[in-house]
């Protein structure tokens, strides 16, 4: 009994103090030919947090552009690169993680079709860490792109699981405390 009651307040304890509010994206390197810079958004941080970007003007042909970025927790990206330019194909969109500044293996996300005004690329999970996107693509007389980076945490929170073991302590607790009905018995 002391044993279930300590699993409960301890699981309450977790629900209430071990958050992942602080778990975020950061922007460490923009590539300066990205005319509007790269913003993150992490105001519904750590469910989900954005890289985006805009350039006015990608620039002669072929044009390429890289983005490093943090993340402190894990979990799934989705990546879109768009234009409204008719002239801006783009060829490539990649995400490699990095290792004091170094792509490092093979790429976690990659499109190599060919040449599309966009790019939607399907979940990767990625582990927290940091990592480096990088696109291109060529232009016939310029124009403009933009792209989001979308983050989703992958796993529930651990106030998540605080409130599951609560939960299932809180049961197990009931089904103990309930009486066994008396056996009629053959005299």
């Amino acid at each position: 009994m002391r044993g279930a009651i300590l699993s409960i307040l301890a699981g309450s304890a977790l629900a209430f103090s071990a958050t992942a509010a602080n778990a975020s994206l950061t922007v460490t390197v923009c590539d300066p030919t990205i005319s509007g810079g790269c913003t993150a958004d992490n105001t519904l941080a750590p469910v989900q947090s954005t890289i985006s970007w805009a350039d006015a003007d990608v620039g002669a042909s072929p044009f390429s552009a890289v983005i490093d970025f943090n993340n402190t927790l894990g979990g799934d990206y989705y990546a879109s690169l768009t234009t409204a330019s008719p002239n801006v194909f783009f060829t490539t969109l990649t995400i490699y993680a990095l290792v004091g500044g170094v792509p490092t293996g093979s790429a976690l996300m990659e499109y190599m079709g060919g040449p599309t005004h966009s790019i939607s690329l399907l979940p990767a999970s990625f582990a927290a860490g940091d990592y480096r996107l990088s696109f291109g693509g060529t232009t016939s007389g310029g124009g403009g792109e933009g792209g989001t980076l979308s983050f989703f945490q992958a796993v529930p929170e651990p106030g998540t699981w605080g409130m599951m073991l609560l939960g299932f302590g809180g049961i197990g607790l009931a089904m103990r405390r309930r009486r066994r009905p008396a056996l009629a018995q053959i005299a």
